[in-house]
């Protein structure tokens, strides 16, 4: 008899404990909806509703507004300049390295997206705030694709960032079988990222990984994410293509390389520039340059 009352009466502990457990993580899910890990590999959590965003990441504030986190984002960077209208709408937030910590911190947002350019200095004073800092500087394709995934888990949008994925993933994939099926082989490729002195982007990079999938083969084949190179390697290079992560015109570009006008892409004139924004930007529009890029080194299969 004894023992039975001791069963009920630990049963009944354990009941409310369990209760009390549930009552937490019910409260805990109440403050916390979100939860997600960025580039560093840092976690952080958000309300499930009515959380604040900024974004000083022109890259980040695509992807928010591909995800439908429209009201929620409160301001962006001087430089987030797509959607047009979708960003003139919004509260600018200085630049990069200049960010008015004053007006951001008005706002009292949960979370800021930076890229990694910002200055260690300003990422400590957003610490000194208590704003948490999703880092956005993904440096490859599966790791966009990624951060996609992880701002969707943050802000309440996982169907949505599963479902953009997606669709980056099958028109990529169209891209790569139409150059599979009518190219012959790919095209070494020089991406340069500017010229005084040469700076290419190597193959672990985003836009190495832009160039491969649009039928490419990045030069140098270096593991250095943007190697530096001179003239005479170069010209040892011989690159059939050149993609320019710069801006120039073709007059200053034939003047700047007149010592090296022997490469195979000069000589030929296989030299093209995408808009930086859409290449050199970890946004959903690299799906934009990869296509341009595959027409561009691969028109038999266009």
């Amino acid at each position: 008899m004894v023992i039975e009352e001791k069963t009920v009466k630990y049963a009944g502990v354990a009941a409310k404990a369990a209760g009390f457990v549930g009552f937490l993580l019910f409260c805990a899910a109440s403050v916390y909806g979100g939860t997600a890990v960025d580039t560093r590999g840092h976690e952080l959590f958000v309300p499930d509703h009515d959380f604040r965003v900024v974004s000083l990441s022109p890259g980040g504030t695509e992807i928010l507004f591909e995800l439908g986190v429209h009201e929620e984002l409160v301001g962006v960077s001087d430089f987030c300049n797509h959607p047009k209208e979708f960003v003139s709408s919004k509260q600018k937030m200085g630049g990069f390295s200049t960010p008015n910590l004053e007006r951001i911190q008005s706002v009292s947002p949960h979370v800021i997206l930076l890229n990694t350019v910002v200055p260690i200095s300003i990422k400590k004073q957003f610490d000194r705030l208590g704003t948490q800092i999703f880092v956005t500087e993904p440096k490859s394709f599966s790791e966009l694709l990624d951060m996609i995934i992880q701002l969707g888990r943050l802000f309440n949008r996982e169907t949505e960032a599963q479902a953009l994925v997606q669709e980056i993933k099958n028109e990529v994939g169209e891209v790569a079988r139409r150059v599979e099926t009518k190219s012959v082989a790919p095209v070494r490729t020089f991406i340069e990222i500017w010229y005084d002195p040469y700076y290419g982007a190597g193959k672990n990079t985003l836009a190495g990984d832009i160039v491969r999938l649009a039928g490419g083969r990045v030069v140098p084949d270096s593991s250095t994410p943007y190697p530096r190179i001179n003239e005479e390697v170069l010209l040892t290079l011989n690159p059939e293509a050149i993609i320019l992560g710069h801006q120039i015109d073709t007059a200053t570009f034939l003047e700047i390389h007149s010592n090296v006008v022997r490469v195979y892409a000069i000589r030929n004139n296989k030299i093209f520039t995408p808009d930086p924004d859409v290449f050199l930007r970890p946004s959903p529009r690299v799906v934009h340059a990869i296509k341009e890029i595959a027409r561009f080194l691969h028109p038999e299969a266009f």
